[in-house]
């Protein structure tokens, strides 16, 4: 039944078939799921697809705005970064990582990547009741990444490790609400922390009783499953559905198979690239309460980026982090070199119109 606890929006929006025309047909989607976190009637089958014709008399469809609310909701159509900012971080602005309140690096005692950061601080906001559940990206068939609603700590432990795959992450934001999770914890990439951020401003924005914090992770590409597994076997001679770890490190794609490491230049798998990753120019999950990478850290250690003082509590929950030198202007060089490589030419999606 249709929510009282979700207000319809003041403008129209443009619609399903807006989002088709303008991202979806012509290769922009990011494939985040935001679209479909309160629609009955899109489903995500490696693309966003309607179902049925979109209508708000059906009784399971949150009125949202004259045609729905996809399309304001995407991460690849028109936004308004700052206002974001503005909604949801609280800090100084610097000129090349966005709004901070405070750049560190670190580990904390848990096992995980590179230092276990994301995994301790999602275990601690689940001890301390910080969040009842945390949106992550669990392995699924072969090496491929599914969303889950994790809701103890042995799902957490258990979806350990980043994943270089795309997964509709957001999609679950409106599952974890309709199963009645009010402090939701999410971890995602910068488009999905946007799509986020977007749909919190649609939907959320004067539902006190839903809290979330954004967890994200700097990302320089993703990758499309197949193409990638069609290269792994070409390049290393590795099935990718066999693989132990995958990891990107210092500019090389690492993959461990039976005990043993092979790797080459992460360069070498441009055609794997997903084609939004071109006009995507945030590295650092700009919009996120924290924001977590190994990019400016030893190795072992990772980079947060505190931009909020939700984000700030979560942090300072931590027990065991173990403070280490940070490389500020090794993640300026690479959030620079992504913005360099923003692809300009030819048609672009609505986000660069903005």
């Amino acid at each position: 039944m249709t929510s009282e606890m979700f207000l319809p929006l003041v403008k129209p929006s443009e619609g399903f078939e807006a989002l088709k025309e303008r991202v979806i047909a012509k290769g922009f989607c990011t494939y985040c799921g935001a679209c479909a976190s309160f629609c009955e009637h899109i489903v995500l089958k490696g693309m966003p697809e309607l179902v049925d014709d979109c209508s708000l008399e059906y009784d399971d469809v949150i009125r949202c705005g004259v045609n729905g609310i996809c399309y304001d909701v995407c991460p690849m159509t028109e936004t308004n970064d700052s206002e974001l900012e503005e909604a949801f971080l609280d800090g100084e602005r610097d000129a090349e990582l966005g709004i901070v309140r405070k750049l560190t690096a670190g580990s904390c005692g848990v096992q995980g990547q590179d230092g276990g950061i994301v995994t301790s601080l999602l275990l601690s906001g689940m001890k301390k009741s910080t969040f009842d559940c945390a949106i992550v990206a669990a392995r699924g068939s072969g090496f491929r990444a599914e969303p889950i609603i994790a809701t103890s700590e042995e799902e957490i432990k258990d979806a350990r490790g980043t994943k270089y795959v795309a997964a509709p992450m957001v999609s679950k934001i409106g599952e974890a609400i309709k199963e009645g999770k009010k402090k939701i914890a999410i971890v995602g990439t910068p488009c999905e922390i946007k799509a986020t951020r977007k749909l919190q401003q649609a939907m959320l924005k004067e539902v006190e009783a839903i809290d979330i914090v954004a967890i994200g992770l700097f990302c320089l590409k993703s990758f499309d499953y197949d193409v990638l597994s069609e290269k792994t076997m070409e390049l290393l001679g590795i099935e990718l559905d066999k693989a132990e770890k995958v990891q990107i490190s210092r500019g090389r794609y690492i993959v461990r198979s039976n005990g043993k490491e092979n790797s080459c230049k992460v360069t070498a798998l441009v055609a794997a690239y997903r084609n939004n990753c071109a006009y995507c120019d945030d590295f650092t999950a700009r919009l996120a309460d924290i924001s977590v990478g190994s990019t400016g850290s030893s190795d072992g250690s990772s980079t947060v980026i505190i931009r909020s003082k939700k984000g700030e509590e979560l942090f300072n929950s931590l027990d065991d982090f173990v403070p280490t030198d940070v490389d500020r202007e090794g993640i300026i060089s690479i959030a620079s070199f992504k913005r360099g490589k923003l692809k300009m030419e030819g048609e672009v999606p609505p986000i660069l119109s903005v």
